[in-house]
């Protein structure tokens, strides 16, 4: 009998949250964060010299390398790497879920307007009479 969809989600996030956690462990120790930033540069190099498509974490990552020196950009990565670090444990759990919800938000109207339907179908007014 197979499991239920939430068992697996349930043991995919736990399995995410741990692997996050150990990363983020060693990600603190400087020959192994050094180490990790090596080997993500010559990643990009090499997608780059093959014509290859770089996943979204790395297509960002070469946007911000762009305007940093080659000689520098290890050390740009590393510090961006530390600073969000700080970042993460400094920001409070009311500061992400303000974060979080302010991409909900369409602005002018509060959402009063479904995606998918034209502008104006949704309208609160005067009720037509027939």
């Amino acid at each position: 009998m197979p499991k239920s969809e939430t068992e697996t989600d349930k043991k995919t996030k736990k399995k995410r949250r741990f692997r996050g956690a150990i990363s983020r462990n060693l990600m603190k120790v400087g020959r192994i964060r050094r180490w990790y930033i090596r080997r993500t540069l010559k990643t990009i190099d090499k997608a780059k010299a093959k014509g290859r498509r770089l996943p979204p974490e790395y297509a960002e990552m070469t946007k911000a390398l762009a305007k940093v020196p080659k000689a520098k950009r290890a050390e740009f990565i590393e510090e961006s790497m530390i600073a969000g670090q700080v970042e993460e444990t400094e920001m409070s759990r009311a500061m992400r879920r303000a974060v979080g919800n302010q991409g909900r938000q369409s602005g002018r109207g509060g959402g009063r307007t479904r995606p998918g339907l034209p502008p104006g179908a949704m309208q609160q007014g005067k009720r037509q009479r027939p």
